[in-house]
């Protein structure tokens, strides 16, 4: 069973909906599929969104670093839920017991790179955590995550 996802200029995308059952949190976003990370991270905008204070969210005790720089960490720490739709209008649900982290990249400024808005990603924990393979056949411009 397989789950579409969108070939764009920001990468491999997957429409997921993002659920915390604790806060009331129900929204849907365009995850950016990042096999570099090794953690899921909400963008700090998407978490304002769903109403999140991120500011008043305890520091992660990991920090991460990019190409950009490093970025403030915030950890949501309730447990939340991921669900995609797959073929056949198959919604799957992953859960991350532990929460997702929230990120805002620096805001230092440098003569060659402007801060721009932060984005969502899943990181190779969530793909863990599904048990689904990411496969990407760039030159059928083609890409899905792929249900065992």
């Amino acid at each position: 069973m397989r789950s579409r996802l969108v070939l764009s200029e920001r990468g491999i995308e997957v429409v997921a909906q993002f659920t915390c059952p604790m806060r009331h949190i129900t929204q849907t976003y365009n995850f950016l599929i990042d096999t570099g990370s090794s953690s899921s991270y909400l963008g700090w905008e998407d978490a304002a969104k769903a109403g999140i204070k991120v500011e008043e969210l305890p520091s992660s005790s990991k920090p991460i670093f990019g190409f950009g720089g490093a970025a403030d960490v915030k950890h949501l720490k309730e447990p939340c839920f991921l669900h995609v739709r797959f073929e056949g209008n198959t919604l799957e649900t992953v859960e991350l017991p532990d929460g997702i982290l929230a990120y805002r990249p620096s805001r230092r400024k440098t003569t060659h790179w402007r801060s721009g808005p932060s984005v969502s990603l899943l990181g190779r924990d969530f793909l863990r955590m599904s048990g689904w393979k990411l496969i990407a056949d760039l030159p059928r411009q083609e890409a899905y995550l792929e249900r065992p």
